[in-house]
């Protein structure tokens, strides 16, 4: 199989690599990066992407040094766990990363080689979007999405009625994407939600919903908020055993201090 190998000057760990060359992508593309930040917000929205639209197809997969040593399967097929698809129909490139990268030494490296692909003559994407978390605690009723882009998105970024962060941080591989598309000619925005410290997809489905609207896609979400639900709900058994387990420790004498709750 005929393979072509994208590495810059300044990324040299890490390398993307393109199997289809059959995929030709059209110019002006926009590259929607999950990585695995908490809540697991960026798979969650990129793997309901690459299962939903008809005509995304796996193109290729980023390499690094800097992976850690972990392999990700589906039904028993083995895949590289960061993920490069594209769909024509939508003009979506969608890279999905499943695992966490070892040091923030990587970062730099990863945003540099993912810039220097889509800003290629193969790619020539227009901008970047990529996801994170608002960690809360407790049960998380309402999933509000905001975002934070570069001045000229606001306008339109406005249109489609998502809310402005007026200040904060971004962390981790995302805000090296971001900090590499302001030094160059890509446009960049982040989608934010609340989220749990565990897999939170009811924010990933706000999130898409958003995306639905800016890219005309047309992404199911029940499913998703189903599974918020469900977890929801075994947060709140766990958290009414921890209370019940609380009072038992707070009755001496009774012989039930050390009941095992937890099952």
């Amino acid at each position: 199989m005929v393979k072509k190998e994208y590495i810059c000057d300044a990324g040299k760990k890490s390398k993307i690599v393109i199997e289809d060359l059959s995929f030709q992508i059209n110019e002006g593309a926009t590259l929607i990066l999950g990585f695995a930040g908490i809540g697991l917000i960026g798979p969650i929205v990129a793997n309901q992407l690459i299962e939903q639209i008809p005509d995304v197809k796996e193109i290729g997969f980023l390499v690094s040094d800097y992976l850690p040593p972990i392999s990700v399967f589906y039904q028993g097929v083995l895949k590289h766990p960061f993920r490069l698809l594209y769909t024509p129909q939508h003009n979506l490139i969608v890279g999905v990363c499943e695992v966490p990268f070892q040091t923030p030494s990587a970062y730099n490296d990863l945003s540099k080689t993912i810039c220097n692909w889509a800003l290629s003559e193969d790619v020539r994407a227009k901008e970047i979007v990529i996801f994170q978390g608002i960690p809360q605690r407790g049960i998380i009723d309402d999933y509000p999405v905001y975002y934070a882009a570069e001045a000229e998105m606001i306008d339109a970024l406005e249109k489609h009625g998502i809310k402005k962060v007026e200040k904060g941080i971004i962390v981790g591989p995302e805000a090296t994407v971001l900090n590499e598309a302001l030094t160059n000619r890509l446009r960049a925005y982040a989608l934010f939600t609340p989220v749990l410290e565990i897999p939170t997809p009811e924010g990933a489905a706000a999130i898409i919903e958003v995306l639905n609207d800016i890219y005309n896609l047309n992404i199911e979400t029940d499913k998703l908020i189903e599974e918020g639900k469900e977890i929801k709900a075994k947060m709140l058994e766990l958290a009414q055993k921890a209370q019940e387990y609380q009072k038992q420790q707070q009755l001496p004498g009774t012989g039930k201090e050390y009941t095992q709750y937890f099952q």
